[in-house]
């Protein structure tokens, strides 16, 4: 019990430092901010890496720059699945327990995905993507099941969106 006091105590004195580091601060309320936003992420720690480059399946694209590496600017997670979105375009999917690359959502040569979002009424993944077919100009919105990239199948299971709409 002893303990707990003690621990109760230091709590309270360090909530009670911090509010007047920020009341008394000469950066106002600026630096609590940076602070408060450090300690919103000191306790994650990484449990997996996974990797969207691969240099075997460079050839397969068409444009240049999807087949650099670049970082990663979207993760998304469902169902048992990982997707990451790299700033070049490529989308990776991920198995959580396998920890290995099911397969890329890019389902065309000159396809750029540009955003990812999880449905999770029907279970779909839907992505956004341009073209460099049509000089990047509109967007294309798919629905793709997660069953079929699952098994590694996504152009085979993917339905377009918005198909009379013209999105740019």
């Amino acid at each position: 019990k002893k303990w707990l006091c003690e621990r109760e105590r230091a709590l309270c004195a360090n909530s009670l430092h911090k509010i007047l580091r920020r009341e008394l601060s000469n950066a106002g309320n600026r630096g609590f901010v940076k602070r408060a936003s450090s300690e919103k992420f000191k306790r994650m720690r990484v449990q997996q890496m996974f990797n969207t480059y691969d240099a075997r399946e460079n050839r397969r694209w068409k444009l240049s720059f999807l087949r650099k590496r670049s970082r990663v600017v979207e993760i998304v997670g469902a169902k048992g699945m990982i997707f990451a979105l790299a700033h070049s375009g490529v989308c990776a999917a991920f198995c959580r327990e396998t920890n290995k690359r099911l397969c890329y959502l890019n389902t065309q040569d000159d396809e750029v995905v540009r955003s990812l979002f999880y449905n999770k009424n029907n279970e779909t993944l839907i992505t956004v993507s341009v073209y460099a077919t049509d000089n990047y100009s509109s967007l294309k919105c798919r629905s793709t099941p997660l069953e079929f990239i699952r098994r590694g199948k996504p152009q085979e299971g993917g339905m377009a969106l918005f198909e009379e709409e013209s999105l740019q």
